[in-house]
Parts: structure tokens; sequence; C-alpha cells
């Protein structure tokens, strides 16, 4: 069995801790894997010749040779210690930071750099494709359900301030921090939405079509709108008298606007047939006053 050699590096260790302390205080909090590569950065020109003066060493105290391979891994396992027991005397968040499956680590900070702590973490999260950044992302839109699969997303992003969740028609939902959802009641409402929708009044757009051969065709509805908690998307037709033509062509253009949505007609008044199709295709129906 090979003896072992005490590696002497307390100075280049003190060295490395005031480096990395400054490193922070000048950038702001790091990350686990940047605080590493940083400390790597540091001690790369002091590889080669640490690596020979251990060499050396071995062969003095023990009158055996140890090839550079054999110095190298010795001393890059001294190293990895070394950053190890640093970090233990900086200041770090308890709970690591994950994209999807990849491990950010710990936040490591100055005092005073609290503050900064959360968006470090959402530039982090962004800058990853995974389910952390797509609830990141999801909120700024509207509320977004706390499935299986992102309950523990949704976890780290609350726990440093990212996101909340919020219990929205009796399902768990993440929202940004301080939404406050707004109930709506079309009945209620002077206007065909609640106010928390998105709104298009009238709703124009232009789309493609197959008749003799593709043809653009300009399609127009009363208004449309999106409903950011439960993201649905809504096309609406109004009138104070519906017929069952009327509700028919409203139909027939929303199979043409090719887009998944709720099919809803307001009105005062509509005929026997117009309710009977209207329930026969799922469109809703909406009294207005």
């Amino acid at each position: 069995m090979r003896p072992k050699i005490h590696i002497e590096t307390e100075g280049l260790e003190s060295q490395l801790r005031k480096h990395l302390k400054e490193i922070i205080r000048e950038k702001g909090p790091l990350s686990e894997t940047e605080l590493s590569d940083e400390a790597l950065s540091f001690f790369a020109p002091q590889k080669k010749p640490l690596s020979a003066k251990l060499a050396k060493s071995y062969r003095m105290r023990f009158g055996k040779k140890i090839g550079a391979r054999t110095a190298d891994i010795n001393l890059m396992n001294h190293f990895r210690l070394m950053v190890s027991d640093i970090k233990k005397d900086l200041l770090s968040t308890e709970r690591p930071v994950y994209a999807g499956r990849k491990r950010i680590g710990k936040i490591f900070y100055s005092k005073g750099q609290e503050g900064k702590i959360h968006a470090k973490v959402r530039e982090l999260i962004l800058g990853e494709a995974c389910i952390q950044s797509d609830v990141l992302k999801g909120i700024e839109s509207g509320p977004v359900p706390v499935t299986p699969g992102r309950k523990r997303a949704v976890g780290l992003l609350s726990h440093y301030g990212l996101a909340e969740s919020r219990i929205i028609g009796g399902k768990n939902h993440a929202v940004k921090p301080g939404y406050n959802p707004v109930k709506g009641d079309f009945e209620e409402s002077k206007e065909l939405f609640p106010g928390h929708f998105k709104v298009w009044k009238p709703f124009t757009i232009e789309t493609w079509v197959i008749r003799d051969g593709p043809e653009k065709v300009k399609l127009q509805f009363n208004a449309a709108a999106w409903d950011p908690v439960n993201r649905m998307f809504l096309l609406a037709m109004e009138g104070e008298y519906v017929s069952v033509g009327q509700v028919r062509s409203f139909r027939e253009k929303g199979i043409l606007l090719g887009l998944p949505a709720k099919m809803v007609v307001f009105c005062k008044e509509l005929s026997g047939g117009a309710r009977e199709y209207a329930g026969k295709w799922g469109i809703e129906i909406k009294m207005l006053r």
C-alpha cells in the first residue's frame, strides 16, 4: 500500500478563502457551481508547481517515485476538500437550487446581499430548460396549476420568494408573489367578461382555408378573451335576439379559426332552435339583463 503524504497548502488555502470572499462581494451572490469554477480558476496556475513539489516531497520522504498523473489526482482531491472547508465558513442558503435534474447547489453571499438572492435564483433557473423555468415564465401570464410533476418546482420557487401557492377554484395554483385573483361573475359584470380577463372587442383575425385552393379569409367575432385563471381562450357572440342561423354561423367561424376555444353567446332573447343547437354543440348561453 502506497504511504500517504501531507500536502502543504496552508498559505494557498488562506489566499483562496480571501479571494472567494472578495469575488462574492464584487459579483454578488454566486451558485455553488459558480463558486467552484472561481476556485478552480484561482487554483489552476498553482497546480503544476504544486504537483511537481508533491512528487519531489514524496520521493525525498519515501524514496519512491510517483507519476505526474498520481500527483495531480492527489492534489485535486486535496483541493476539493480545501474548497469544501472554505464553503463552511461562507454565508449560504440552506436549500440547494435545482433546474430540472441539474443541481445548481446552494447560493453563497456576503452580509447585506440577502435581498439579491431571489434575483440570482431567478437568473439561474431562467437560464435552463426545465420545469422550474416553465412555471416561472407561466406565472407571468396568470396562475399555473400545481400538478404532481410541478409540485417540487413550485416548492423551490416558493422557498426563494419567486412564486406563491394559492387555492383558486378549489385547486392549488402557482402565482406571482402578491397576486390577487379577481372573482368574476358574468351576470354581475356590466362587461361581457370579468375585469381580470384580457379582452379583444371586436376580435378580427385572418386565416387560411381550403376551398378551390388555399384562400385567406378574414374572420370577425364580437369579442374574444383570455381567462388567465383557467388558461382558456373564449370566443363570444353578442346580440339582442339570436336565431339558430346566427349561432350556426358563429360556430362555423369558430371552426375555421382553428383554435381551441370555448364559445359563448350573450343575448337578451334567443329562439328555441338556437338554444337547442347551442346545447348540441357545447356553446354556452349567457342571458344579458
